[in-house]
C-alpha cells in the first residue's frame, strides 16, 4: 500500500505545515484534502483502517459474488442490467464503509449509464461511472457506489445500470464480466518525476499533472525537481501537464507531461516525466470596480487594457459588474498600459481610465463611484425608434420594460411604457447598428400579460425601423393549493418525519412519488399507500410549524413512459388497469389522510407527453376505457364515464383529467412537460440567432398539448410541470448526458417556461430543479459524485462569490468534460460553457421575474439530486438558507414585483 503527498511540500515533515498550506493526498484513487496536523492523522487512520478491513474481508470471506441479469424488455438500443443478491463467497453479508467498487464490459453506449439504487434500508449514494473504449463495440467499465456513510447491503438490494447499447448481443460477455470489490479497485502505480525549476520563484510552486479519464480528473501535484509515487484505480488516462507558476502568474513555465496517453495495468508501475521550457516574466493586474450609481449600478461596463504607447489592445476585453476584482493576467513584463472602464446607457456615456506602469509584478487599479466621468454622446446621426403595441389591454397603471443592448454589448437603452398605448417611441435618439431586444411585461390582477416581439433589432440609418410588440393575455396565476406569493418547494426521502430540512427552509410544498416502485405499480393493485400517507402527514407537520400552507405533492404513473418498452406500456391492459388503480388508492389516502380543503397535489405521468410528442399522434389506438372501467369497479366507485372518453391517446388524457377531477374532487394537479418533446433538448446550447429558440421550441410543445386537449375541457388541470433532467449539473450523471448548463443554458430554460406558460395560458411549475451552486476557488472540491455541485442552486439563488467571472469558479469545476450526443454541441469543458455565457452576473437571485413567466412554484431536487434535504449531495444547509431568506419578502402573484429590475444575467 502506497500512501504519498501531493503537496507542495512532497514527503518532507507533512506534521509541521501550517493549515494554510492545505496538502492533497491521494489514497488509492481517493483526493481529499488535509487541514492540520490532527485531521492528517486522523484521516490517514481512517483509510488505513478502511483499506486494512478490506484486505482483511477479502481474506476472510473470499470474492465478493452477485447474481447479475438483464431486464425483460431489452433492446439493440437500451437495457438495464440488474446486480442483485451481493455476498461474499462463504454467504456473509458484504458491508462497505466508503464506496463499493465494480468492473464490467458493456456495450458501447450513447449516453452514460442511469444507475439507481433499490436498497432494504436506504443510504444516501452516488454513482461514479468511467469507462475505456475497446475499440470493438465494447465499453470496459469502472463504477463506484459512493455511500455517505456504512451500508450493509440484504439480499433485496439491487443495482441497476440502464446502458443505452445494443444488450441483445453477446448479453452472456456483459454478464459474466461483473467484479465487484468493497471499498477498493484493482490498481496500479503512477510515478510523477518533474524536472527542476526553470526559474528560482518558481521552486516553490505545485506542479499538477492531471489523469483525464472519461470526463473526470485525478490531479496528481508535486514540486518540481522532487519524484513522487501515487497509487491510481486501473485503466486509460489522458496525460495533461498545467503550467507552472507563481500565485500572480507574473513568472510562468509551460510543463510538458510524458507521455500523453498511459495504460495502467493492475499492480504495475508508469513513469511520467514533466520537462519545462524556459521561464516567462509577464506583469499582472488586479482592477476592482465598487458600487457605482445609477444607472450602472446593476450593469456590467466593459473593461480593456491598452498599451499607452502604442495603443494595441493587450489581453482580451472583457465585461464587469460593480464589487468585483477582476484578475488581469500575463501582461508584458515592462512598459505602461491604460485600463479603461466604460458604458453607455441612454446616449450618457460612464468612464473611467487610469494608466499604470507595468514592471513584472502585481498592480491593484481601484475604480470607485469619484472615478467615473460622464459625457453626453454626439447623436447627430442617431434616428428616432417608434414602438408600435398590439393590445388589447386598456387599463392604466401597468408599464411594459423595453431594453436594446447593441452587439459590442456596452450601448444601451432601457425605457417603461404605458400598457395601454398602442403607439410611442424611445424618449432618446437610437444610434444605428444591430441590437439584442429584451422586453418584460406585466401582472393585473393575478393575470400574466407577456409581451411577444423580436429577440433581435437592426436599426436602420435613415429612420425607417420601428419596434413592434404585442401583448398577449398569459395565465391566471391565481392556483388551487398553492400560496398566493411564488413559492419553493421539495422532494422528501420521507427519512425524517419531523420535516426539520422543510422547516429550516420555510418551505411551501413537499413532493414524493407514490406507490412501491414509484413508476405505477403496474403488476398489482397495491393493498395500501404509506408513500403518500406519510407526505400528507409530513406536510401538516411541516405546515404547523411554519406557519403557512404547505402542499403535500404526489408524483404518481398511471402509465410509465419513463424507461422505454411504449408501446408496450400503452397496450397492456393490466398494467393500466392496476396503476388506474394504484392512482385513485393514492388520492384515496390523502383525502382520508389530510384535513386541508385540497388535501394533495398531483404531477401525474412524467415523460409521457414527451415521448409521445414524439412519436404518437393523438388518434393513437389504445386500451383506455376497460382499464378504467376494471379500476373503478374494484373501489366499487360508481362514477360515469364521460361519453367522450374513448380508446385513443386523445381519450387516455381526457380520462386521467376526469378521474383525477371527478374522484380527487379539489386535489391539484397538473401533466409534466420535457425540453426535448421536440426531439432532443441539446437546443437549449444554441445561440439565440439560430432557428430553434425557446419560444419555437415551446410554441411546438403547447401545439402538440393543445391537440391532445390537456388543458382544455370541463376537467382541466391547474398547473403544468416542467421537467430539466433530474441530476446535479457537475455529476455525472449530469454531465455526461448531456446536462451541463451555465448561465446562458438556465435562462433558455426558463425562457421556455414563460414561453410555454404564455402559450398555453397555464401556470407553470419547474420541477425536478437541481438545487446545486457552483463551488468558488476557495472552497474544497474533493469528491464531484459525493458533493454533487452544480448551477442550477446558483442561478435561481445568485452566489457573489462567482459574480460574473467564471475564474471565481473552482478549477475542479471548469476542467469538467461534458459529454454530449455526436455532432450537437462543441463545448470540450464546463470553462468553454461559461466562457460561451456571453454577459452573466450571479450575484443577484433571478427569481425576481419568475412570477412575469408564468411561474407560481419551483419544486427543487429529485431522488439523487440536490434539493432542500440533507444528504444528496453537500448543498441542502446553503439552498434552505437562501429560500428561508426569500420568505421574509416573498414575491406576490396578484401584480407586478417591484423586484422587475432592468438588470437581467445575460447582461441587462
Amino acid at each position: 500500500m502506497v500512501l504519498t503527498a501531493q503537496s507542495e511540500g512532497g514527503r518532507s515533515d507533512i506534521s509541521s505545515m501550517a493549515s494554510s498550506e492545505v496538502p492533497d493526498y491521494i489514497l488509492q484513487g481517493k483526493s481529499f484534502r488535509l487541514f492540520n496536523t490532527l485531521r492528517i492523522v486522523k484521516k490517514i487512520n481512517t483509510h488505513l483502517q478502511v483499506l486494512g478491513y478490506s484486505l482483511y474481508r477479502a481474506m476472510s470471506h473470499g470474492k465478493i459474488l452477485c447474481e447479475v441479469s438483464i431486464e425483460t424488455g431489452a433492446s439493440e438500443w437500451y437495457g438495464t442490467i440488474d446486480v442483485t443478491n451481493i455476498r461474499y463467497e462463504d454467504g456473509s453479508a458484504v458491508a462497505v464503509e466508503e464506496y463499493l467498487g465494480i468492473l464490467f464490459i458493456s456495450p458501447a453506449w450513447t449516453t452514460e449509464p442511469d444507475v439507481n439504487l433499490t436498497l432494504s434500508s436506504w443510504t444516501d449514494n452516488s454513482p461514479e461511472v468511467v469507462h475505456d473504449d475497446n475499440g470493438d463495440g465494447t465499453f470496459d467499465v469502472t463504477a463506484r457506489i459512493i455511500f455517505s456513510e456504512s451500508h450493509t447491503f440484504a439480499k433485496g438490494d439491487v443495482v441497476k445500470f440502464g446502458i443505452s447499447g445494443d444488450m441483445m448481443n453477446n448479453s452472456d460477455l456483459y454478464k459474466d464480466s461483473f467484479e465487484l470489490y468493497a471499498d477498493t479497485l484493482p490498481s496500479g502505480t503512477v510515478e510523477v518525476s518533474a524536472a527542476a525549476a526553470p526559474d528560482e520563484a518558481l521552486a516553490d510552486a505545485k506542479q499538477v499533472i492531471e489523469l483525464l479519464r472519461g470526463g473526470l480528473s485525478t490531479p496528481l501535484s508535486i514540486r518540481p525537481g522532487e519524484t513522487q509515487s501515487f497509487t491510481v484505480p486501473s485503466g486509460k488516462y489522458t496525460v495533461q501537464g498545467n503550467d507552472l507558476t507563481n500565485s500572480d502568474e507574473t513568472i510562468v513555465a509551460v510543463a510538458q507531461a510524458s507521455p500523453a496517453q498511459i495504460a495502467l495495468e493492475t499492480d504495475a508501475k508508469i513513469t511520467i516525466n514533466v520537462s519545462y521550457g524556459g521561464a516567462q516574466q509577464f506583469s499582472s493586474i488586479d482592477l476592482k470596480i465598487g458600487q457605482l450609481s445609477s444607472p450602472v449600478d446593476n450593469k456590467q461596463l466593459h473593461a480593456k487594457v491598452i498599451e499607452h504607447d502604442t495603443g494595441k489592445q493587450l489581453p482580451n476585453d472583457f465585461f464587469s459588474p460593480n464589487n468585483h476584482t477582476t484578475k488581469i493576467r500575463r501582461l508584458p513584463a515592462s512598459g505602461a498600459a491604460d485600463v479603461s472602464v466604460e458604458l453607455t446607457v441612454n446616449n450618457v456615456r460612464y468612464l473611467a481610465t487610469q494608466t499604470v506602469q507595468l514592471k513584472n509584478d502585481l498592480t491593484t487599479v481601484t475604480i470607485d463611484e469619484d472615478k467615473i466621468k460622464t459625457e453626453d454622446v454626439d447623436d447627430s446621426d442617431f434616428v428616432d425608434l417608434p414602438v408600435k403595441v398590439q393590445t388589447d389591454f386598456n387599463k392604466s397603471g401597468s408599464t411594459i420594460l423595453v431594453q436594446l443592448l447593441s452587439t459590442s454589448l456596452d450601448w444601451y437603452y432601457t425605457e417603461t411604457f404605458d400598457a395601454s398605448k398602442t403607439s410611442s417611441k424611445l424618449s432618446e435618439p437610437v444610434k444605428p447598428g444591430q441590437y439584442t431586444v429584451k422586453v418584460s411585461g406585466f401582472i393585473d390582477g393575478s393575470t400574466v400579460y407577456g409581451v411577444v416581439g423580436p429577440t433581435s433589432l437592426s436599426v436602420a440609418k435613415d429612420g425607417s425601423t420601428t419596434l413592434e410588440l404585442t401583448v398577449k393575455q398569459g395565465a391566471n396565476l391565481k392556483v388551487r393549493g398553492f400560496p398566493d406569493y411564488m413559492s419553493f418547494g421539495g422532494i422528501s426521502n420521507l427519512a425524517d418525519l419531523t420535516g426539520a430540512d422543510f422547516i429550516a427552509a420555510d418551505a411551501s410544498a413537499v413532493f414524493k412519488y407514490s406507490g412501491n416502485d414509484g413508476m405505477g405499480d403496474t403488476a398489482d393493485y397495491l393493498q395500501d399507500e404509506p408513500a403518500t400517507e406519510t407526505t400528507v402527514k409530513l406536510a401538516a407537520t411541516i405546515q404547523e410549524a411554519v406557519g403557512h400552507s404547505v402542499l403535500p405533492v404526489m408524483v404518481s404513473y398511471t402509465v410509465n413512459l419513463s424507461l422505454g418498452g411504449y408501446e408496450e406500456h400503452l397496450q397492456t391492459k393490466d398494467w393500466l388497469e392496476h396503476s388506474f388503480g394504484n392512482y385513485i388508492l393514492s388520492m384515496k389516502v390523502a383525502k382520508e389522510t389530510s384535513k386541508e380543503s385540497v388535501p394533495a397535489g398531483y404531477i401525474v405521468n412524467p415523460d409521457f407527453l414527451g415521448e409521445c410528442q414524439k412519436q404518437f399522434s393523438p388518434s393513437y389506438v389504445m386500451p383506455v376505457l376497460e382499464p378504467l372501467e376494471n379500476a373503478l369497479a374494484h373501489f366499487d366507485l360508481d362514477l360515469k364515464i364521460p361519453d367522450e372518453v374513448d380508446n385513443t391517446l386523445k381519450g387516455y388524457v381526457l380520462a386521467v383529467n376526469w378521474l383525477t377531477r371527478s374522484y380527487g374532487e379539489n386535489v391539484t394537479f397538473g401533466w409534466q412537460v420535457n425540453l426535448w418533446g421536440v426531439g432532443n433538448s441539446e437546443w437549449i446550447y444554441l445561440k439565440d440567432e439560430t432557428p430553434e429558440t425557446p419560444a419555437t421550441a415551446a410554441k411546438k410543445t403547447a401545439d402538440y398539448i393543445k391537440s391532445l386537449d390537456v388543458y382544455s375541457g370541463d376537467y382541466k388541470p391547474d398547473f403544468l410541470a416542467i421537467d430539466r433532467y433530474e441530476a446535479d449539473d457537475f455529476a455525472k450523471r449530469g454531465y455526461s448526458n448531456g446536462y451541463c448548463y451555465g448561465p446562458y443554458e438556465w435562462g433558455r430554460y426558463y425562457d421556455f417556461c414563460g414561453a410555454l406558460s404564455l402559450e398555453l395560458q397555464v401556470p407553470v411549475v419547474p420541477w425536478q430543479i437541481p438545487a446545486s451552486r457552483i463551488p468558488n476557488v476557495n472552497e474544497e472540491v474533493t469528491n464531484l459524485e459525493k458533493q454533487q455541485w452544480g448551477t442550477g442552486g446558483t442561478y435561481i439563488f445568485g452566489d457573489d462569490q462567482v459574480n460574473s467571472d467564471y475564474h471565481n469558479i473552482h478549477p475542479a469545476i471548469l476542467a469538467i468534460k461534458p459529454t454530449f450526443p455526436p455532432g450537437s454541441v462543441t463545448y470540450k469543458t464546463v470553462k468553454e460553457i461559461f466562457e460561451g455565457a456571453g454577459l452573466f452576473d450571479l450575484s443577484y437571485p433571478t427569481y425576481t421575474d419568475f412570477p412575469l413567466r408564468g411561474i407560481v412554484a419551483v419544486w427543487l431536487g429529485g431522488g439523487a439530486t440536490t434539493g432542500i434535504i440533507q444528504g444528496v449531495g453537500t448543498t441542502g444547509p446553503w439552498t434552505q438558507e437562501h429560500i428561508s431568506s426569500y420568505m421574509e419578502n416573498p414575491i406576490p402573484l396578484s401584480t407586478t414585483s417591484k423586484g422587475r429590475v432592468e438588470y437581467r444575467r445575460n447582461g441587462y
